[in-house]
């Protein structure tokens, strides 16, 4: 279950920066204390890092002092933990994965005047940063400028020796998809920990942003199936079904169907 009803407020009339989005999701997931501590972090990570800027051209020395003086990360050793993921862990840590650095990484971009975007590339998210008139491509997890080798070889482990990198790869993302792959891979992080529960309100999260998307209620109908929740599990494989019918998993989500408890369950 959510721990906060703050996420209602993400169709509202006024558009919320990408930051404010990523501690929406720790107060939803682990309530409000923790968002305060993450907005305590992040008010000192600015302020030293105006401390290392003083005196610089932010554009050209924004990373070198966030990476190299200032210790931000990425995490190898633990890259699955879901401290890696909720913005609150990530701050308190100055360690994370890409998408989660990278969120970061935008936001003290823009915090410092210097242009950014995210990209949601395959497999490994990407930062453009501009720098006077040209756009450089960052990876978030350290800090680097990469070239177009670089990201074709990005490409290739990510989706084989066969992919061509095209300008679509490198778009830039809409803030809701880059809170949605965080969402994701904070979901992802929730199951291989066996928190079912999380997992679930990171599925009522997402389904806040699509509402009617047939994979997120798939998605959350395998959740509910894990908690013994029968009922609500096949409501949501019958949805998936009724939309997508010609998805050759329906069949699959049939036959779960039949073999589910539908005995009410109360869920905490």
């Amino acid at each position: 279950m959510l721990e906060s009803n703050i996420s209602a407020r993400w169709h509202g009339e006024e558009p919320l920066d990408l930051m404010t989005l990523a501690l929406d999701v720790v107060e939803s997931l682990v309530g409000l204390e923790a968002r305060d501590q993450a907005e305590r972090e992040l008010f000192a990570l600015e302020r030293a890092l105006a401390e290392e800027l003083e005196g610089m051209v932010a554009p050209l020395h924004l990373l070198p002092c966030l990476y190299d003086g200032l210790g931000l990360a990425g995490d190898s050793d633990t890259f699955f933990s879901i401290d890696n993921c909720l913005m609150s862990r990530v701050l308190a840590r100055r360690q994370g994965i890409p998408v989660s650095l990278g969120i970061l990484l935008i936001h003290l971009c823009r915090r410092f005047g210097v242009e950014a975007e995210g990209i949601n590339f395959p497999g490994h998210f990407l930062v453009r940063i501009w720098s006077e008139e040209e756009g450089a491509i960052v990876d978030p997890f350290t800090g680097q400028p990469l070239s177009r080798n670089d990201i074709e070889r990005l490409l290739r482990g990510a989706q084989g020796n066969l992919a061509r990198l095209t300008p679509q790869h490198l778009k830039g993302a809409e803030d809701s998809d880059i809170l949605a792959r965080l969402l994701n891979v904070t979901k992802a992080a929730f199951i291989n920990e066996r928190q079912f529960g999380k997992a679930l309100a990171c599925s009522e999260l997402l389904l806040r942003l699509k509402p009617d998307c047939p994979f997120e209620r798939r998605d959350r109908g395998f959740l509910y199936e894990q908690l013994d929740c029968g009922r609500l599990a096949a409501d949501d494989f019958e949805f998936f079904i009724q939309h997508r019918p010609d998805d050759p998993i329906a069949d699959v989500l049939k036959a779960q169907i039949a073999g589910l408890d539908m005995s009410p369950k109360i869920l905490h």
